[in-house]
C-alpha cells in the first residue's frame, strides 16, 4: 500500500469477451434502406415509455438519441452504396475517389454497398452534401424539403458530438454553431421523452425526403442520360427499372397507405414510360 494506489480502486487486469461473440450474421432478404431505417428507430422512439425515461434521466435518452443518428447515417451509407452499384453516371463520377483497403479486403475482392463509406460519417448536413456529390454525382436542391431538413438535422448533430465524445457537456464549437446563448458554467444536453420523438421527427422527415429526391434522380437518370451511354443495355432496361423501384420502396408505408403515389408494379412501369416518352 502506497500513495500510488491511494487515488482510487483498482479491479485489476481483464480481457474484452471473444468479439466473435459479439457479433452475429444478418440472416434473411433485407429490406429497403428507408424500411431499415423505419425498423431501426421503430425501436428506440417506441420500446421505452416516457415513466421509464423519467425515472432513468439523461442518458438512457442520450443512448436512444445516438441511435437515432446512427439509423439516419445506415440509411444514407446504403441507398449511396445501391447507387454506386448500378447507376453508370455515379460510378464514372467516384471513380477517383479513395476507398479503405480493409474494406476491400473484408468484401473479398468486389466492391460492396457499404465499403465505400466506411471511412466516411453522415454525421452533419455537409458531410452528406459532400458524399451525394461526390458520389453520385448529383447536388441536393438548395429549395427542396432534403435541403430543408438537412438543416434540421444538423442541429442534432451538434447535440450527439455533446452526448458522445463529452458526456451531454456542449463544447464551444457545438455551442457556437447551434446559436446557444452564451454561458459562464458549462451547458449540459437535457433531453425527455418529447425531445426524443421530435427528433425521430427530424431523422425521419430527413430520410423520407433523401428517399423521394434520390429516388426521382435515379429514374430521370435511367429514362434520359443511361440510354445515351455505351454500356447501355435495353434488354436489362426492365431488370434495372425495377431494381431501382425495390430500392427505395418502402413496404411499411405502402402497408399504410400513406403514400400519395401509389402506382405499382406495371402501372408504375407504364406511368414512368409515358412520361419521359419510352
Amino acid at each position: 500500500m502506497t500513495w500510488r494506489t491511494s487515488a482510487c480502486m483498482s479491479i485489476g487486469r481483464v480481457t474484452c469477451p471473444d468479439t466473435n461473440s459479439l457479433v452475429t450474421p444478418m440472416t434473411g432478404k433485407r429490406p429497403s434502406a428507408i424500411d431499415d431505417f423505419y425498423a431501426s428507430t421503430s425501436t428506440s422512439l417506441t420500446k421505452v415509455d416516457p415513466t421509464f425515461i423519467a425515472t432513468y434521466g439523461d442518458d438512457v435518452v442520450g443512448l436512444l438519441f445516438v441511435g437515432l443518428i446512427s439509423s439516419t447515417e445506415n440509411y444514407f451509407r446504403d441507398i449511396l452504396g445501391f447507387t454506386l452499384t448500378i447507376c453508370p453516371v455515379s460510378q464514372a463520377h467516384s471513380s477517383g475517389e479513395k476507398v479503405q483497403l480493409g474494406s476491400m479486403l473484408w468484401a473479398e475482392g468486389s466492391l460492396q454497398n457499404r465499403s465505400a463509406f466506411e471511412f466516411h460519417a453522415f454525421s452533419s448536413a455537409e458531410s452528406i452534401r459532400k458524399a451525394v456529390q461526390n458520389f453520385t454525382c448529383y447536388q441536393v436542391r438548395t429549395n427542396g424539403t432534403f435541403a430543408s431538413m438537412l438543416n434540421e438535422y444538423d442541429k442534432l448533430c451538434e447535440l450527439r458530438h455533446a452526448v458522445v465524445h463529452s458526456g451531454h457537456i456542449v463544447a464551444g464549437k457545438n455551442a457556437l454553431k447551434l446559436g446557444l446563448k452564451r454561458s459562464s458554467i458549462p451547458l449540459k444536453v437535457k433531453l425527455g421523452y418529447a425531445e426524443l420523438q421530435a427528433a425521430g421527427s427530424v431523422c425521419t422527415a430527413l430520410v423520407q425526403a433523401a428517399n423521394t429526391e434520390l429516388f426521382e434522380e435515379l429514374i430521370v437518370r435511367w429514362a434520359t442520360t443511361w440510354r445515351k451511354l455505351p454500356s447501355w443495355m435495353p434488354s436489362d432496361e426492365v431488370k434495372l427499372l425495377r431494381a431501382i423501384r425495390a430500392a427505395f420502396l418502402s413496404k411499411r408505408d405502402g402497408a399504410n397507405k400513406t403514400i400519395t403515389g401509389a402506382s405499382k408494379g406495371v402501372q408504375f412501369e407504364a406511368d414512368v414510360r409515358a412520361e419521359f416518352n419510352l
